[in-house]
């Protein structure tokens, strides 16, 4: 009889043990998903949701404007039906910007941010970009501006391209040099998905 209750015993043990197990490994896992940068930028919808985010160098970035006077909106620009130029431009309060630049853009596919270029203002009219930019505050923390380059490349993948509408929605990727320090950058998961028509003013 001794030796059944130290079985049942122990057996009621190892079940404990395993439940403990098993729970603290779901939590563990949980912990991973939640610390997941990419888990906590807007999904990469195609409705023209006016979304946008990224994941540069391992940590999530979603703008959220300027507080300048007037205010500057988190998502400006968008699609130059014309002249089929695409122009987004990113603001966030940290001084932390970016801007994505790519011409004749007429139907969704996979546009390359591959050319040696200037920006805009800097050009009037600059080859695709994709472009990361800090503003320090002081000298110990100076201002980067990340640019794609000829060697240094990236991608914008169009998924929607509609004139009519202005909608744009998509991925990207892209490095990026900031060429007086030499310092690079890394950006990716980016997604978008914008309409200016219906974008708040």
């Amino acid at each position: 009889m001794k030796t059944n209750k130290n079985r049942i015993t122990l057996l009621m043990s190892l079940r404990i043990c395993l439940c403990v197990t098993l729970l603290a490994f779901a939590s563990c896992k949980s912990c991973k998903k939640d610390a997941d940068p990419e888990n906590t930028l807007p999904p990469a919808t195609q409705t023209g949701a006016n979304t946008f985010g990224a994941v540069i160098n391992g940590q999530a970035w979603v703008p959220n404007g300027e507080s300048t006077i007037p205010i500057t909106r988190p998502i400006n620009g968008g699609y130059d039906v014309p002249n089929k130029v695409v122009y987004l431009r990113l603001y966030s309060s940290n001084g932390v910007n970016m801007y994505l630049y790519v011409k004749n853009v007429i139907e969704p596919g996979r546009y390359l941010l591959n050319k040696d270029t200037s920006p805009r203002p800097t050009v009037i009219n600059p080859e695709n970009y994709g472009l990361y930019t800090t503003n320090g505050a002081t000298i110990d923390d100076p201002d980067y501006n990340y640019i794609t380059t000829s060697q240094i490349t990236g991608y914008v993948d169009f998924t929607v391209v509609n004139p009519t509408t202005t909608q744009l929605s998509g991925t990207f990727e892209f490095e990026g040099i900031d060429f007086p320090s030499g310092k690079k950058i890394k950006v990716t998961n980016g997604r978008f998905d914008v309409n200016q028509t219906t974008r708040p003013q």
